[in-house]
This record gives C-alpha cells, sequence and structure tokens, in this order.
C-alpha cells in the first residue's frame, strides 16, 4: 500500500514538474505548425569530438510537445538548447544519442578519425535565438561543441516540402498532444509494399499488447509510410549482400554481424518529413535476427524474423525511452563503455555512486544491496551485478527484463516506469 501511494505521488510530481518547466511559454516564441532542423556533422576519434554545422531548413508539422519544452530527462549523451539571446534563458531542451558515441568507444577509433551525420528538430523560432549543441565529456559533465544564431525569415533556412509517399495510420489520432511513432519501410520495392504495411500492423499490435503500452494505447499513435527502395532488402557484408535501399541500413554495424542501423540519417528525416512524429521506426525487409536503437534517434528491426517483436520492443527501449542494455554476456565492439567512477545517465543502470538518484526508492527494506541472483529475488526490484555489457561494477534493477534478453516476457519495474513517464511527457 505504501509503495502504490508513492508511485501516485512520483507520477503528480512528474507531471507537475513539466509544467513547470514550461515558464509560461506561448505562441510568442514558436511557430507550432512548421519544423526548423539542423543538420550537422559530429567528428573525431576516441579522446577528442567537434560539430561542424551543415545546413538549416524547415518543413510543415511538428509532432512534439507544445506545453513541456524543456525536457525533464537528463538523457542521452547530448543535447540540444535553444538560448533567448538577451535574457539567456533555455526556451528549449532535448538530449539524443547517437551512432558516433557509440563508435568512439570501439578499438579503430583509438587510432583513426570518422565523422558521422546528425540531426536535430525543434518548433520553428518566431525570434532571433542561440542553439547550442552540448556533448556529455568522460566525467558526465555536458562541454558545449557549437553554437549558431537563428535568424527567422533567413535566407540560409531552406524551405523544404517533403516528397510525397503513401501514409496509413495504424493506430490512434494524428493532431492531438500522443506519443506519435512512425514506422518507415526500407528494403522494400514498390510491389512489396503491401506487405510492408501488412508487417507494420503486425509490429504495432505486438506493441500496444506489452506493458507500458497496453494500458495506455490513449497515449500512443502509430503511422506507417511506405518509402519504396530500388532494391529488395538491405545490406549484409557477411553474406556480400550489398542492395541499393532507401536509407542505407546495413546489418554489421560498428562490427556487430546483428547490428541492424544506418549512418545516412540525412535520408532518413528527408523522408520522415512526411509525417511529425516523436520515434521513427525502420523496419527493414527481411529475416534475419537483428535490429538497434538509439536514444531520440531511432529504433531499427527487420520484418520477417520469428523474434521481431522481442526485438523491437527491446530497440524502442534504447531509442524511446533511454534505457541502458542490461546484458553483459554477448559479443560486443564497445570497450569500457561506461565511466565506472560516476552515475551513468542510463535511468536503468547505477554504479552505486549515487543510487539515490536512480530506483533506490523502489526496493523493499528487506532486499539487500547488492541483491544476489537467487530464486527468492526472481521477480524482486533490487540491484544485481552485471549490466552495461560488462559483467563487475555496473548493476541493473531486475534478474532478467526486456532489456537484458529478448526471452523476457515484460519490462522490469524501473524500465516500465521510464517508458510511462516519456509516454505522459508527449501526451501533455
Amino acid at each position: 500500500m505504501r509503495r502504490h501511494n508513492l508511485n501516485r505521488y512520483l507520477a503528480l510530481v512528474f507531471l507537475i514538474s513539466c509544467s513547470c518547466l514550461t515558464k509560461g511559454l506561448g505562441n510568442e516564441e514558436f511557430d507550432f505548425e512548421t519544423t526548423l532542423r539542423f543538420d550537422f556533422i559530429l567528428a573525431g576519434d576516441h579522446s577528442n569530438q567537434r560539430a561542424y554545422p551543415v545546413s538549416f531548413s524547415q518543413h510543415p508539422g511538428w509532432s512534439g510537445t507544445v506545453n513541456q519544452l524543456i525536457s525533464p530527462f537528463d538523457f542521452g549523451e547530448y543535447r540540444y538548447l535553444l538560448i533567448h539571446p538577451e535574457s539567456g534563458d533555455t526556451l528549449f531542451q532535448r538530449g539524443f544519442s547517437t551512432l558516433f558515441e557509440e563508435w568512439r568507444t570501439v578499438e579503430e577509433a583509438k587510432y583513426s578519425r570518422r565523422a558521422f551525420q546528425q540531426t536535430v528538430l525543434m518548433p520553428m523560432p518566431l525570434m532571433k535565438m542561440t542553439l547550442v549543441i552540448d556533448g556529455r565529456e568522460r566525467d558526465g559533465l555536458f562541454l558545449q561543441l557549437l553554437k549558431e544564431t537563428i535568424e527567422p525569415g533567413s535566407l540560409s533556412i531552406k524551405i523544404s516540402q517533403p516528397t510525397e509517399f503513401e501514409k496509413r495510420i495504424l493506430h490512434g489520432d494524428l493532431g492531438v498532444p500522443k506519443a506519435d511513432f512512425l514506422i518507415m519501410a526500407e528494403g522494400f520495392e514498390i510491389d512489396e509494399m503491401e506487405v510492408f504495411f501488412q508487417k507494420a500492423v503486425e509490429l504495432t499490435e505486438a506493441i500496444l499488447n506489452v506493458e507500458p503500452f497496453k494500458s495506455h494505447r490513449d497515449l500512443m499513435s502509430v503511422s506507417a509510410l511506405g518509402v519504396p527502395s530500388k532494391q529488395s532488402g538491405v545490406n549484409d557484408p557477411h553474406q556480400n549482400t550489398w542492395r541499393n535501399s532507401a536509407m542505407g541500413v546495413s546489418f554489421n554495424s560498428l562490427g556487430i554481424d546483428r547490428y541492424l542501423v544506418t549512418e545516412s540519417f540525412w535520408k532518413v528525416h528527408d523522408y520522415a518529413a512526411q509525417v511529425p512524429h516523436d520515434h521513427l521506426i525502420i523496419l527493414v525487409n527481411g529475416n534475419k535476427y537483428g535490429g538497434g536503437g538509439i536514444y531520440n534517434h531511432f529504433s531499427v528491426v527487420t520484418s520477417h524474423n520469428r523474434l521481431s517483436a522481442e526485438v523491437l520492443l527491446h530497440e524502442i527501449g534504447h531509442g524511446f525511452a533511454g534505457l541502458g542494455d542490461e546484458y553483459f554476456d554477448s559479443d560486443v565492439s564497445y570497450t569500457d563503455y561506461i565511466n565506472q567512477e560516476i552515475e551513468p545517465w542510463q535511468p536503468n543502470l547505477t554504479t552505486l555512486i549515487n543510487f539515490g538518484s536512480k530506483w533506490e526508492y523502489l526496493l523493499s527494506s528487506d532486499t539487500p544491496v547488492p541483491t544476489p541472483i537467487r530464486p527468492k529475488y526472481r521477480n524482486v526490484t533490487g540491484v544485481f551485478e552485471g549490466g552495461g555489457y560488462v559483467a563487475k561494477g555496473v548493476f541493473r534493477p531486475a534478474i532478467n527484463c526486456r532489456m537484458r534478453s529478448v526471452d523476457a516476457s515484460a519490462f522490469c519495474e524501473v524500465c516500465h516506469k521510464v517508458i510511462l513517464q516519456k509516454l505522459l511527457f508527449y501526451s501533455q
């Protein structure tokens, strides 16, 4: 009973805090009928990084929140802010992660340099503002990487009209405050598009039948966009398979065969601009096991694998909710991914440096910390060692969870709460 009351209190505090973060902003600061897109490059190596501006453009529509302009979630390796040039007040803020940050932790980054495409979206400013992009340093603190001035009406802001493809609404209503998911076709030729839409329907139903989505269907909308590819399928280097697909998705990203993402992020946003969205899902034509998810970036999954639904739920945990991987016993290319001398930003991982900022409030008084992996704790929220790709020094909330294994039957209590908070955030 005490925990139930505490949970209701915390949900109320979350909603009140979101409301307070808006600072009473109205339509005098932003045009919520138009999206401003900023393309830039992140480049560097294991030890250094820089950001380089490329272009601003605008297109119709805005799906993000109108009232919650400053995110209460301190998630992601990067963040972008819109700053009032005179008062210095933050008018808009979001966090995000990138493929570049992951590449910086692989062996190759120790002796070579690379550049990656990146895009951020924001409501169109109606007044002069400063855009700031910050990167999180090894100590967890943010360092400014780039600063640009936005001048509404400037000829440097290109006006784009997205190419129109067939769109179907699979769940919910567009145009009302919800978490808007957009599923895009990748590797489907034009005559395969009905197969894409059918698979999108199946995966949507799979999502909506898992908690917390199941009990909060009214907080979501799901659309599907039939982007055609010139060739069927996507690149699979281990099979010597090379395809001309719309968004350049490929297996073996970062040298991990099952890791399925694209580095052509600008193309992704070129197509996605047709439908205002809060989260992108790229559905890849194929039956091989694989997927990928990057926070406020995208989630990717194949269409015809028997575990596609389970993989997609895991990747949505990354891409939509900012959850970290809770496994530590699978092959990955990352080295020293989490700094164990600080508390990680991922809400479902802890080093116990500042456990009070995580899920300590959910523990029963008789649950030991760390929590041993024993049958009596199988369905208990605890502090179990192993997570974030390492067996020691990083801890997770449950023995098993969808963020640890596709065999898990549910998200653990901590991940469930984070996903619900994100759904509530986009629905205010």
